[in-house]
């Protein structure tokens, strides 16, 4: 229960860190460069936070996050609040 928690407090850093890369970045078929800089900013604050640590292992906590950043992109691009080219998927 303890890992779900942590989970739901970093969704709305995951969503804002999302959008702010998307506004930074709003260029199409940039999608792995903007993951790779949304997750080695997580990986700095995973490395400070001894609550992420404690918590989870590196691979752990990537894998419990891409997903989230995938359907983050995902339902932006399908509203329309993503503006994309081809395929601008993070």
């Amino acid at each position: 229960m303890k890992k779900i928690t942590l989970i739901l407090k970093l969704f709305p850093a995951i969503l804002g860190a999302v959008q702010s890369v998307e506004e930074a970045i709003p260029l199409p078929g940039q999608g792995k460069k903007k993951l790779d800089l949304i997750l080695d900013v997580l990986k700095q604050a995973f490395d400070a936070s001894a609550e992420l640590s404690q918590s989870f292992s590196w691979e752990g906590l990537v894998a419990a996050v891409v997903p989230m950043i995938s359907k983050i992109v995902d339902l932006h691009n399908e509203l329309g609040l993503f503006t994309k080219g081809t395929s601008s998927k993070v």
